[in-house]
Order: C-alpha cells, then structure tokens, then sequence
C-alpha cells in the first residue's frame, strides 16, 4: 500500500489559520526539526552547531547540510528525506533524526544499521582506511529505550570484559525526549546545554518549558536565535503546510497499521476456530470465549 504526503486545499486552510492566529511550529514533528535545523540560514546554521556540540561533546565550529531538501514535490506519494546529512569541520560525517513512537520497535538495530550505512559511505572505492572520518548518529526519540532517568546516552565500541573502548570512531547517541519532564523541575542554572536543546524541542508540549527558557539568562544567544528562527518558519504558511501534512501522514500510516494489525489477528482467530471445531475441542461457547468471535460467528462456522 502506497503512502502519501498531500497538501490539499484542507490543509492549506488550515495553515492560514496558523500564521494568521500567530501559533508556533511544533518542533517535535519530523519537518519542523529537520526544517529548523537544516536552513541555509544565519539562524539555522547557529543552532545547528550548538545543537551538535552539546551532543557529541566539543565544540563545532562549521556544518555543511548535504541534505537540506525536505519536500521537493509535495503531492507525488514519495516519502521524505527527514534526516539532517552533515559535514562537520573536521571532516565528521553526522546523521541526526527524531523518532517518534510510531519508529520505535527495534529502535536499537535501527540506530545501528543506520550508523552502519553512513560508516560504509564515507569512504568511495580505493580511499584508504585511515580516511575514515569520524561518525555520528545521532537520535531524538520521542520513547524511552533505556531504563534510567538520564537524558543523553552515548555508544562507541568497546571490549566486553573490561569495556577498554577500541574506537570512538563510530557514535551512537540517544536524547530520550520523555526525560525532559523530570529536567524541567532543576533550576534555570544547572540546565546543561543539551537539556536546553531538549526542553526547546519539546516546549510546545510541555506547558512549562517556555517559562524555564525564558529564565535561561546564560543561554540567552542560543534562546534568541532559536526564538527568532522559529518565529519567522511559523509566519510561513508553506512550513505549516508542511507540517500538517506529515501528521496526518502518519495518522494514516498508524491507522493502516492497526487495521492491518486487527485484521490479521481476525483471521487467526477464525483459523484457531475452525480448527477446534473440526477436531471438537470444546463446546462453542467455549470457542468463542478462547477466540474472542461472536457466539453466532462460531454457530456459522460449524
């Protein structure tokens, strides 16, 4: 089954009402991060580099997206690139994506194969191993996957016994996005610079979190550029097209699942049904409790 992102005249509407009415994007959603994070813009490329810097630990200094297209044609049926592609100054290669809870099974073999593919393209053929550059995947996950209460987690490869690190070549961090609840209860000063960055992406949901940004005094540059390029996307009806769009695409790729998913289960059920019927396991009344068919469903079925 073919999914598709449509802007139509429904969604337009209410993009208008958007702007006009002064709402702010929500950064939560898949375009509006990569949209903000990605721009060719004074603004977007800040915010980029303290972004990645609080992520991975040192200072970045210059990003080039490779990536920056979002909706070349948005009406075709293809699905967009929502990933962010950098090149940092060093030569690093860095993917970062936000995962909401629809991706998050097997979320863990994902980020793997995920840093895999970008391990195996940074080199071309005949480039030498030591050209290897430095990887980073980098995930923003609206679900939990480890069972703490710290927000950032970082992997690299390291011995089993004695967990003596080979290489941190390759990186694989998780910002577990539903911790920021707990964060927003410190005080505006022992905010670390990623738990900004967090609290950022998830202020639109938490009701308090525009309050503790505001008392952010030591992180009032990266408050005033991210503020400033989040108003000016959110005067633009094309970014809430966007973002329209993407959720009702995933309200449909959810519903579909489902169906699916019920569907399947349906057709189980009346295999288990005919099959104890045939070999006269239990009464019918017994079957429909085991099965969870109706009563006269069983009664036909025999």
């Amino acid at each position: 089954m073919k999914y598709q992102i449509i802007i139509d005249e429904e969604i337009k509407e209410m993009a208008a009402e958007a702007v006009a009415q002064g709402r702010i994007l929500n950064l939560k959603n898949d375009i509006v991060f990569k949209s903000f994070f990605s721009k060719e813009c004074e603004e977007s490329a800040y915010c980029r580099r303290k972004m990645l810097s609080a992520v991975i630990g040192r200072a970045v200094t210059e990003t080039k997206v490779l990536n920056p297209e979002i909706l070349p044609t948005r009406t075709d049926g293809k699905f967009p690139r929502l990933d962010i592609h950098c090149r940092l100054d060093d030569g690093s290669e860095v993917d970062v994506e936000i995962q909401n809870s629809m991706y998050q099974d097997d979320q863990i073999k994902r980020s793997i194969y995920y840093a895999a593919s970008l391990t195996h393209n940074a080199l071309t053929s005949g480039d030498q191993y030591a050209l290897l550059p430095h990887v980073y995947q980098i995930m923003f996950m609206d679900f939990s996957v480890v069972k703490d209460d710290r927000l950032h987690h970082s992997y690299t490869f390291k011995e089993r016994e004695n967990h003596e690190e080979l290489s941190d070549i390759v990186q694989i961090h998780y910002i577990e996005l539903p911790k920021i609840a707990d964060i927003l209860k410190k005080p505006a000063e022992e905010l670390s610079e990623l738990e900004f960055w967090g609290i950022l992406i998830m202020s639109d949901e938490k009701p308090n979190a525009r309050a503790l940004l505001s008392k952010l005094a030591a992180r009032q540059e990266e408050l005033d550029m991210a503020q400033a390029l989040l108003n000016t996307m959110s005067r633009n009806q094309q970014e809430w097209e966007n973002q329209y769009g993407y959720e009702r695409f995933v309200h449909d790729c959810v519903s579909r699942e489902k169906y699916a998913f019920s569907q399947g289960e349906r057709k189980r059920a009346l295999e288990t049904a005919q099959r104890m019927l045939a070999t006269q396991l239990g009464t019918i009344e017994q079957i429909a409790d085991i099965t969870q068919l109706p009563l006269s469903e069983i009664q036909q079925l025999r």
